[in-house]
């Protein structure tokens, strides 16, 4: 039973010990997510995002990861954009000309 309270006191004592990890960002994760949201996607976001994970990558090996971490954010929201505009585009294009060949076909 001794063994138990120890083991239990060591485990509460090592987890309050160590600090919170930081935000974690897989950098060449996001500098590919951004290549391919400039072939796949809007390619014009793409750009814009595959810049912002640069600049996110070079605040990083420099040492200043508040930055890092904020250019890193804005990328993510443009591939994301990117990605949301091609797919609109993708199946809400077909979309629109089917009602509007139905909304002609309703007005004959």
């Amino acid at each position: 039973m001794e063994d138990e309270e120890k083991a239990g006191e060591v485990l509460v004592g090592t987890t309050e010990a160590t600090p919170a990890a930081p935000t974690h960002c897989c950098w060449r994760h996001l500098r590919c997510l951004a290549a391919t949201s400039v072939i796949c996607g809007c390619s014009c976001l793409g750009v814009v995002a595959l810049v912002f994970a640069i600049k996110a990558e070079e605040r990083r090996k420099a040492g200043r990861l508040e930055e890092a971490m904020h250019w890193a954010a804005r990328a993510q929201r443009f591939i994301l954009a990117s990605f949301a505009v091609w797919f609109a585009v993708l199946f809400l294009g077909p979309l629109l000309l089917w009602l509007l060949s139905y909304a002609i076909a309703q007005a004959e």
